[in-house]
């Protein structure tokens, strides 16, 4: 973990290093918007046309480890995204979102104390499907698989100095929500929802000694173009 990779490397005290790494790199996300640009109807004349919104919610990282003691572990923080995109149909889409998903702070004994800040945000582009039970149209239920192109900042401090690191990568999302309309027959164009996500392997084992899964929950509101107001 991160405590090991830094008390193996020679660096001098106090001195700051700053590391980066790419990893699976662009190419998945590249492919990903080329299948949305083949998916947009050229008339649009059987789609549900674009819709926008934001989320506030809080994330949580998972399972962090240093390789000594901890005194602090904060895994959450206030999260938010913001998002846009475009259904193909009444229940099936693809909407692209910049998620924040805040900051996680550690510190504690171990390497005579140490403090160690990990905040991670990105792009996301997931494929939404979208089910209303029964004959009623307000309250729908979705899922929703993605890849989330990401952006890990991490800041270690112990006795032998401050080092730095930043990763890049391409991984999955996977969530699962609920949709209300506004109108009880879900034709309004405004509409709020609850999501939970998952957000898989964010972060570099082999660069900054972090990669973890880290959890969205947020409560948002959306706006579908071309509906009633």
């Amino acid at each position: 973990m991160a405590g090991a990779m830094i008390a193996a490397a020679h660096f001098a005290p106090h001195e700051e290093a700053l590391m980066t790494s790419t990893r699976l790199g662009r190419r998945p996300l590249s492919l990903a918007l080329l299948t949305v640009a083949a998916w947009l109807p050229a008339g649009g004349a059987s789609a549900q046309g674009w819709l926008a919104g934001g989320a506030l919610g809080s994330a949580q990282q998972h399972d962090y480890e240093l390789g000594g003691p901890i005194a602090t572990r904060d895994d959450s923080d206030t999260a938010y995204r913001l998002f846009g995109g475009y259904m193909i149909s009444p229940i099936q889409g693809l909407v692209m979102s910049y998620v924040d998903l805040g900051t996680a702070y550690y510190d504690g004994p171990a390497f005579g104390g140490f403090t160690d800040s990990l905040d991670a945000d990105g792009v996301d582009l997931s494929y939404i499907l979208g089910w209303a039970p029964g004959t009623q149209q307000r309250v729908s239920l979705f899922g929703t698989i993605g890849i989330f192109k990401w952006d890990q900042h991490v800041r270690y401090e112990d006795i032998t100095g401050v080092y730095r690191f930043r990763d890049e990568g391409t991984s999955f999302s996977l969530g699962f929500g609920t949709e209300i309309n506004f109108s009880a027959d879900g034709d309004n164009a405004w509409g709020f929802h609850f999501e939970y996500q998952r957000f898989k392997d964010v972060g570099d084992n082999a660069n900054s000694g972090h990669e973890y899964d880290r959890d969205l929950i947020s409560l948002g509101v959306d706006y579908r173009f071309g509906r009633g107001g």
